[in-house]
């Protein structure tokens, strides 16, 4: 016989029928004592003679395991045709009890045939055809013995009814197989994915933590006095290098949990372009690559959406340009539209990426090669999480590339005309004896804000808890207090509910909260309790500087009412 290449479907099947050979002898024996009466116990011992014996070779073929698709196919046949033989039986010696038992019989075969051979249809239909054959053959069975045409009819009705349902159920079954296999698959390449994903964050964090650390070092040595600033440069550097991936990790967070938000205010559209491109023209200069800017003349001076989006994408948009763009340009091109539509498209020369590549682009936890993360560093999260802001301020975040042809990504978002806002004239003012309240549960941290204000401040105090600060508050008066959110004991919001609720000398000093989280939610639980403002971790000195500036600037905070 020659050798065919048995599928993997099959070869699944023939395995399955290997581990249920017990099954079928149990099943044989059950057979050979329910029905010994009705095909008569000659034939039965016969049958069942013959059913071990093919099971026997059955069981020496598979575990030789070179049987052909065809043999393969044969011996399922031969297996269904003998299994079946014995109920077919049924109303030659038993009249129609016997037939009755027979079709009953070749039911439950159709039925294990469907369930048994849901991966193969090869391995269905070969074990299918002789009960449907045998199923057919009974009405003519029941005329025999003496049924009326009318109920040869019906029998013959029911049994193509049973064959087509059998069929049905095998292909439902079938189907369902194939879903639950491409959705392990699916969930199987999501976690390598993101354990391939894990490994890369971990590896990118610890790059500037030793930079972090090897800076700290070097600034502490005496004889390393001349280069202390460019320690402490390369120490603020590192830092921001993980804010940015810790930024990216929220972010991600943030939309796949349906909580990433965007605003829409006022800003000024051609001074954020400008900024952006001055902000990465030292990079283009440095790699030696042309930095243009087209459609400059048409950008609207002041327009409606959320400055930090846009911001954001432009950001991720040059960092990936310039990152793979060897030689040639990078140009940021401005069309309007109509409508206030408008499109920014940051166009490069670099590589360019193929269909294979531009359908993974926008995936989280990949990147268009498996080789940028080692190459280039970065989370591969931008470029998916610049897509959701796109789309979240109403537009879209479109790539047209090919391999040798450069990249050209088109945001594309809704950016109407707005008047400019009215000048505040800053009355900013120096202050002196100011008197502070550092409240969190980390000493690093105290000690890092105590760093930053030292100079600022007159005096400095800390607490570890909300209980520690409400003891300090009731007895010395602050000019204002930053808050943790969560510490043991008392967190943040439940220390400012009591402030606000009793007497004292600081009901009314302004409370600026400490939060790894600017969700409008807990912004607006933070109001609620009687914050005057928040601060995102890790904080930056001149955002720490901003918001204590509005705080002690604006009206005393509000009173909460409730806890």
């Amino acid at each position: 016989m020659g050798a065919v290449r048995i599928s993997s479907d099959l070869m699944e099947v023939l395995a399955a029928r290997r581990s249920q050979a017990r099954f079928r002898i149990g099943v044989a024996v059950a057979m050979l004592a329910g029905f010994g009466t009705t095909v008569g116990w000659a034939f039965a011992f016969g049958w069942f003679a013959v059913y071990m014996g093919l099971q026997f070779v059955e069981h020496l073929l598979l575990r030789r395991g070179d049987l052909s698709t065809v043999a393969s196919l044969a011996l399922l046949s031969t297996n269904a045709i003998v299994f079946g033989a014995y109920g077919a039986m049924g109303p030659v010696m038993d009249g129609a009890w016997g037939l009755a038992c027979a079709i009953a019989l070749m039911c439950g075969g159709l039925l294990n045939t469907a369930l048994t051979s849901q991966k193969s249809l090869q391995a269905f239909v070969a074990s299918a055809w002789p009960f449907a054959f045998f199923l057919a053959a009974m009405p003519f069975a029941a005329i025999a013995i003496g049924a009326e045409v009318r109920h040869a009819v019906a029998l013959a009705i029911s049994a193509v009814l049973i064959v087509a349902c059998t069929a049905m159920i095998w292909r439902a079954a079938a189907r369902a197989l194939i879903a639950e296999g491409e959705a392990r698959a699916r969930a199987e390449a999501a976690d390598a994915a993101k354990s391939a994903f894990v490994a890369m964050v971990s590896h990118e964090l610890r790059t500037p933590i030793s930079a972090i650390l090897a800076g700290a070092v070097e600034a502490g040595r005496p004889e390393a006095a001349g280069a202390r600033a460019s320690n402490l440069d390369l120490i603020g550097s590192s830092a921001r290098m993980m804010r940015t991936l810790l930024d990216d990790l929220l972010d991600l967070s943030k939309i796949e949990a349906g909580k990433m938000g965007v605003e829409v205010t006022p800003f000024d559209l051609r001074r954020l372009m400008l900024e952006t491109v001055r902000f990465w023209a030292p990079e283009a200069r440095r790699r030696d690559l042309r930095f243009r800017v087209e459609g400059a003349r048409q950008v609207p001076a002041w327009v409606e959406g959320d400055p930090t989006r846009v911001r954001q994408v432009l950001n991720n948009l040059f960092s990936n340009a310039l990152k793979f763009t060897d030689a040639g340009s990078v140009t940021l091109k401005f069309t309007s539209g109509p409508d206030g539509q408008a499109t920014l498209s940051v166009i490069d020369t670099g590589p360019g990426m193929d269909a294979d590549q531009l359908d993974r682009l926008f995936t989280p936890y990949g990147q268009a090669s498996d080789s940028v993360a080692r190459t280039h560093g970065g989370t591969g999260l931008g470029l998916n999480i610049s897509r959701e802001l796109s789309r979240l301020m109403g537009g879209d975040l479109a790539v047209e590339s090919a391999p040798g042809q450069g990249s050209a990504f088109h945001l594309q978002v809704r950016l109407p005309a707005a008047a400019p806002p009215s000048v505040v004239v800053d009355a900013t003012q120096d202050r002196e004896g100011l008197r502070l309240l550092i409240v969190d549960d980390h000493e690093i941290n105290r000690r890092a804000f105590t760093l930053m204000l030292q100079g600022a401040c007159d005096e400095l105090a800390v607490a570890q808890d909300g209980i520690e600060a409400l003891e300090q508050l009731a007895t010395q008066p602050f000019d204002l207090v930053l808050m943790d959110l969560n510490m043991p004991r008392m967190g943040g919001m439940e220390a400012v509910r009591r402030l606000r609720a009793e007497p004292g000398p600081n009901q009314a000093t302004p409370v600026i909260a400490l939060t790894a989280s600017v969700a409008p939610k807990e912004v607006a639980a933070c109001m609620a309790a009687g914050m005057s403002g928040f601060v995102m971790k890790p904080v930056e000195a001149k955002e720490l500087f901003a918001a204590i500036e509005q705080a002690l600037t604006e009206a005393p905070a509000p009173v909460a009412l409730t806890a």
